[in-house]
Order: C-alpha cells, then sequence, then structure tokens
C-alpha cells in the first residue's frame, strides 16, 4: 500500500526556518517514531538509524516575472523487521 499526504503553505523566512528546525529537532531524538505535522494533521513514521538524504537545488529564470528556486531535501530508508536489522549490528 502507497500513502500520501501533501500539504502546501506559505510561511515567512522566519517561520520556516523554525518548522525545519523542530523536523530536525525531533528526528533527531532518535526515539521510536518521528512526528511529522502535515497541514492540519500529523503522519507518524519509523526512520531507521540509518537513512539516505538527497538534496537537490533546482533554479529556473523566467522570461517574465520572477526567477524560482526551489530546494528538495528528500530522506528515506527501508522500513523492515526492526528487531533483526538490531539484531544484525
Amino acid at each position: 500500500m502507497a500513502d500520501k499526504t501533501q500539504h502546501e503553505t506559505t510561511l515567512s523566512r522566519s517561520d520556516a526556518g523554525d518548522f525545519l528546525h523542530s523536523l530536525g529537532v525531533d528526528l533527531g531524538d532518535e526515539s521510536q517514531f518521528w512526528t511529522v505535522p502535515v497541514g492540519n494533521k500529523t503522519v507518524e513514521t519509523q526512520p531507521d538509524s540509518s537513512l539516505d538524504v538527497e538534496t537537490t537545488v533546482a533554479e529556473r529564470s523566467r522570461l517574465m516575472g520572477d526567477d524560482i528556486t526551489e530546494v528538495t531535501i528528500q530522506l528515506s530508508w527501508n522500513e523492515g523487521d526492526k528487531s533483526t536489522a538490531e539484531e544484525n549490528r
């Protein structure tokens, strides 16, 4: 089963920084679950102790209007049997 929860909003630069900082603090806590706020709901996920991180910066020039810069940070991990993964370390 593949679920996708998505939300888009506009935040001030300061609020966006606070949001990203909050995600990082919660992820770094290494508790069993990572609660990710998405709009008016939350998604609980269980990251592995090792994550694949991909960072992309796309800069596009427009003929009309402002240029656009988009930064994408993708975190991924394998969701498997945590007890087996812990025993193999």
